[in-house]
């Protein structure tokens, strides 16, 4: 289990590469490679609110099957804080997991797509994972995020700070942080299903 403070923000195309630049020549930053994401979300019916999510994650280190579950999921205001149950298996198993949680009859209620590079950035005491991806049908967001193991751990208004600063230096307004989750993003863009 762990712990998240998390924000992100919608990046234009035309910004990408000004985003990978910063990342790239920041002397507290270090590349953690190319990432491509695809998640699956299940429900007990297609059309039911999600109640877990399986990842086939492929990175420049390799690639493995996660599962996830957030038993806790809050906004303040542009902030996310998420309480996480995650373990991971073999990404050969990829297949497998699949039948498997439709074997017990579950469906798949969405499906969410996400490729693009991660950094791992020191602001203020905190190691803050900053990723540029770009989202199927959605297009580019800078998400960055504060992990820890329990909530108790940090501090959340300094972590939220450290954020935001971040998010300045790279040059993203804050008015561009989306308030809204992936998931209900999709659903307005009409690709509810992903």
């Amino acid at each position: 289990m762990g712990f998240e403070v998390e924000i992100k923000a919608h990046i234009s195309e035309d910004n990408v590469p000004l985003i990978r630049s910063f990342f790239d020549n920041n002397k507290e930053a270090s590349f953690c490679g190319c990432t491509d994401k695809q998640d699956v979300y299940w429900a007990k019916n297609e059309t039911d609110p999600p109640m877990f999510r399986t990842r086939l994650e492929k990175t420049d280190n390799g690639s493995e099957v996660l599962f996830t579950s957030k038993p806790l999921k809050k906004k303040d205001y542009l902030t996310e804080y998420n309480v996480e149950n995650e373990f991971s298996a073999g990404s050969d198993q990829w297949e497998d997991v699949l039948h498997f949680v439709s074997g017990l009859g579950l469906k798949v209620c969405r499906r969410k797509w996400k490729k693009g590079y991660g950094w791992f950035v020191d602001v203020d005491g905190f190691r803050i994972h900053a990723e540029l991806l770009e989202v199927r049908f959605l297009g580019w967001f800078l998400e960055m995020e504060i992990c820890s193991k329990n909530e108790d751990d940090i501090d959340k208004t300094a972590a939220e700070k450290a954020l935001f600063k971040l998010l300045k230096m790279a040059g993203v307004s804050e008015q561009n942080v989306e308030p809204v989750g992936y998931n209900k993003l999709l659903v307005a863009a009409g690709h509810e299903r992903g």
